[in-house]
This record gives C-alpha cells, sequence and structure tokens, in this order.
C-alpha cells in the first residue's frame, strides 16, 4: 500500500481495532484464540438454526412477512450502530495520541477522516455481523440464496449508522465543552444500546392484542415507508438491494467531504483541557484539601476520580440496563408474581456487579499505586478506606429504586437492601483479595486476565440474588444460598487474610 493514502491509513486502523479484539482473550496463546473463535461461530450457527426454522416457517404461515416486521430489526440494528458509531467518534476524538500525530502530519484532512469512517463502520459491522450473520448463513442453507443478501444490507446500515453517529457527536464536541461533550456521548451511546434490548423484553409481555394494534400503527406509519428499502433490500430484491446500498456509499462520501472541516475543528476542542483553578477556588476548598484524615482524604480522591471519569458512569449504566431484563424474565416466567419479588433479585443483582466493578476501579485500577504503596499508612487503612469509597456511589444509585419498591412493599424494600448490601461486600471483597491490575478505562475488559475471578463474581451476585427470592417468599430455603455465599467468600479469602498481591 502507498504510504498516506487512505488504504494506508485505513489498514492501520484496522489493524488497531484487530488488537483491541485480541485484548479480549487475555493472555490466551494464538492457537487457544482460534480455536474459542472458531467454537464460538460454531455455537452461534447452531442457535441461529431453530430461530431461521422458525423465520422461515412464520414467512410459509403468513405468506409474506408483514410491512412493520422488517422495519424493526432494520431500526433496531441502526440504532445500534449509531450509538455505535457516535461512541467511536467519541473516543476517536478523545484519544489525543493517534489523532494529534495525524493532524501534525502534512496529510489532508479527508484521508485521516475517511479511514476513521471506515474503521469505525467495520466495528459496528463487526459486533451486529456477530449475530446477525450467523442467522444468514443458516437461512442460505435453509431457505435459499436470497439470505446473503443480508451482507450487503448490514454493510449499508453500518456505513448511514456510523456517518449519523459521527455527525451527532461532532455537534456536541463544537457545542459543548470537551468533558461535557464526552459525558453526553457516552451516555446516548449506552442508553441507545441498552433501549432496544428493554423494548423487546417489555414487547414480550404485551398482550397479544395489544402487540398486535402496535404492529398495525407501525405499518401504517411514515417510519415504514422511510425503511422500506432497507427492508426490501434485506429480503434480497435486487433493485432495492442495488439502490440502498448505492445510497449509503454516497451517503459515506457526501459525510468525508461535509464532515472534514467539523471534524478538524471539534478534534482541536477536544484537545483543550479547560479547568476552573482560580484561586477563589482554591481558598474555597482548602479546608478539603488539608486537614482530614486519611480515610476521608481517601474517599474524597475516589469521588474526585470517579467524577472527573465520564466514561466509567456510560459504563456501569450499560451494565444496569442489561441486568434490568432479569426483572423482565422473572415477570414473564411466573404468573402473577408481584412487581416487588421480580425487582428485588434485579436490584441485588445491579449493586453486586456495580461494587465489583467499583471496587476493581479504586483497588486495581489504582492510577498511582507507587505513590499510594510508598505513603507512611499501613496498606490495611488505605484498603479500608478505598471499599468504604465505592458505598456513596452504590447508595445513590440504588436509592431511587429502593424508594420504588418501598412503595410496594416496605419489608420486601428492607430485606434487599440488607441483601444488596451483603452482595455488593461480597463482591468487593473478592476484587480487593484477588486484584487484576489494569487501567480503569479498561473495566469492561478487566476479566480478560482472570475468567475465574468473573465466574466467582457472578456466581455470588445469583447467590445472593437467589437468596432475596426466597427470603421474600419467607422461605427457610434462603439460608442455602446464603451458607453457600459465605463458604465461596471463605475459600477465596487469601490464607494470609491479606488482599493478595498484584
Amino acid at each position: 500500500m502507498r504510504p498516506a493514502s487512505v488504504a494506508w491509513l485505513v489498514a492501520h486502523d484496522l489493524t488497531l481495532n484487530w488488537r483491541r479484539f485480541l485484548d479480549m482473550f487475555g493472555r490466551l496463546s494464538t492457537g487457544a484464540t482460534w480455536a474459542v473463535c472458531i467454537a464460538g461461530a460454531l455455537v452461534l450457527h447452531l442457535l441461529a438454526w431453530p430461530i431461521v426454522v422458525w423465520l422461515v416457517q412464520l414467512k410459509l404461515a403468513s405468506g409474506a412477512a408483514g410491512p412493520a416486521a422488517g422495519a424493526v430489526p432494520i431500526v433496531c440494528v441502526l440504532a445500534w450502530m449509531s450509538a455505535q458509531g457516535l461512541l467511536g467518534t467519541a473516543r476517536a476524538l478523545q484519544e489525543r495520541a493517534g489523532m494529534d500525530l495525524l493532524l501534525a502530519s502534512p496529510l489532508p484532512m479527508r484521508p485521516i477522516l475517511a479511514s476513521r469512517l471506515v474503521s469505525i463502520a467495520a466495528s459496528s459491522f463487526g459486533s451486529v455481523g456477530l449475530l446477525v450473520l450467523p442467522v444468514a448463513n443458516m437461512g442460505v442453507v435453509l431457505d435459499g440464496p436470497t439470505w446473503f443478501a443480508v451482507y450487503p444490507t448490514l454493510l449499508a446500515l453500518a456505513l448511514i449508522g456510523t456517518v449519523a453517529g459521527m455527525a451527532v457527536a461532532i455537534g456536541l464536541f463544537l457545542s459543548c465543552d470537551a468533558r461535557r461533550a464526552r459525558l453526553i456521548a457516552q451516555l446516548c451511546a449506552a442508553v441507545i444500546g441498552g433501549a432496544f434490548l428493554l423494548a423487546m423484553q417489555i414487547a414480550a409481555m404485551l398482550p397479544a392484542a395489544t402487540r398486535t394494534a402496535i404492529s398495525d400503527y407501525l405499518a401504517e406509519s411514515a417510519l415504514v415507508s422511510v425503511l422500506a428499502p432497507a427492508v426490501a433490500a434485506a429480503r434480497g430484491e435486487l433493485p432495492s438491494l442495488i439502490g440502498f446500498t448505492a445510497f449509503a456509499a454516497a451517503t459515506f462520501a457526501a459525510a468525508i467531504v461535509v464532515l472534514s472541516a467539523p471534524f478538524l475543528r471539534a478534534s482541536l476542542r477536544a484537545a483543550g483541557t479547560p479547568a476552573d483553578m482560580g484561586g477563589n477556588h482554591a481558598r474555597g476548598h482548602r479546608s478539603l484539601q488539608f486537614g482530614a484524615s486519611l480515610a476521608q482524604t481517601l474517599r474524597r480522591k475516589e469521588w474526585r476520580l470517579l467524577c472527573r471519569d465520564h466514561s466509567v458512569f456510560a459504563q456501569l449504566s450499560l451494565q444496569i440496563i442489561y441486568t434490568v431484563p432479569l426483572a423482565v424474565v422473572l415477570l414473564q416466567g411466573v404468573v402473577n408474581m408481584p412487581m416487588a419479588m421480580a425487582l428485588a433479585p434485579t436490584i441485588v443483582v445491579i449493586a453486586a456487579q456495580i461494587a465489583a466493578s467499583l471496587a476493581w476501579i479504586t483497588v486495581s485500577g489504582e492510577d498511582a499505586p507507587e505513590l499510594i504503596a510508598a505513603a507512611p499508612v499501613r496498606r490495611a487503612e488505605v484498603e479500608r478506606a478505598k471499599i468504604a469509597a465505592i458505598g456513596a456511589p452504590i447508595l445513590v444509585i440504588l436509592a431511587l429504586p429502593l424508594a420504588g419498591l418501598a412503595l410496594l412493599s416496605p419489608s420486601v424494600a428492607l430485606l434487599v437492601a440488607l441483601f444488596a448490601a451483603a452482595a455488593s461486600v461480597s463482591t468487593a471483597l473478592l476484587n480487593l483479595w484477588h486484584p487484576m491490575p489494569g487501567n480503569r478505562r479498561g473495566l469492561l475488559r478487566r476479566h480478560s486476565q482472570s475468567k475465574l475471578m468473573a465466574l466467582l463474581e457472578h456466581l455470588m451476585a445469583m447467590l445472593w440474588a437467589v437468596a432475596i427470592f426466597l427470603a421474600v417468599l419467607g422461605s427457610v430455603w434462603a439460608m442455602l444460598p446464603i451458607a453457600l455465599a459465605i463458604g465461596v467468600l471463605a475459600c477465596c479469602r487469601p490464607a494470609s487474610g491479606r488482599a493478595a498481591q498484584p
């Protein structure tokens, strides 16, 4: 490839994406990594088999799928890819090392933007294709080659979604300061990414008549007519497929031309670090900086870092959103189950997961471990202060759901608060005893070092969730999962009673 060409830049960005993907497998060898990938692909295709059988039977039974039936998955895919484009652009603008090098080089802006767009679109295509393409492949085997049309349709949606996400991200960075723009972008991406998962879960709970009414309403709305070319392309209609793919390519090319200058301005704006460090501010907070106890100083330090790191809130929001369907599954699985009984395990699981994440940030994700280790304080004091620091964020996050639960049943709310506290302490202690050092920005990939720790965290959360469910029922069998959780925790405790060395 010719140096400084678009293909050269795209190859570099795709190489970085591939390395990030391999980082998910931690220290596995190359052979083991490929074995895991091949096994995962086989499992996904086996899971796709009954889905395709059901879709083919539905198609034969109805003669032809309704217009709304095809528009809904297109909307979900496009929304997810737009969220990925928004998040990818925000990440590209805030990761200064590579961007500063490119902007300082004699390269034109358009090739730089084109390479970033292609890289983000490829990442979005891969994230959705991981689930969609096995269905398409099995569709080719069971129903014919028209399922191959899913490939170019998905690629076209990736291009359009990436352009939409990048336009929103650039607008945010141009209209807001860099910190606020990053926070809004990350929260929006997390909410959009999880909103459709929740929507599908909620839709499954609705009565059949209500679902039919919603489908009829969508069939008559303007949304279906707008998405009709994409739906026809996905069904393998050749004129629509060619037209929709050409439209996506033209939109992508136009975005490179139109967004080049705004992208440069947004990148330069993101490079600024405005901070309010005036003398009045320092004098007003002098009492918070000096004279406090060790525990109070460490707690404030952790809280200040959490408030500054906006990506943490987005990642925690994503964890919460993906846990909420647990309540939907419970409500749908048991007839006439009270709402309080379905919410109780969900709140406990959320508390356990948030505590595990925050404990990892404060213990394993410490940005200045040498400075803390060299301080003339005992390690036990530092660890107690760090664990205590995660209590306030958990309380803030759970305050609203616990208050709502108290309106339904005060006794259940009290039980949930106690079990949530126990689950939080359990997963926090696991991270304290067995730290896994890493960068705090790698929160979602923290288990790449130890899959066993991930299994133990999930096991602990499930045990406390089962315990609260049985306790709300008034069953003495609640003592069994409690005893198992305590036993697992006792087995994980280091022999010396102190945290394991990283």
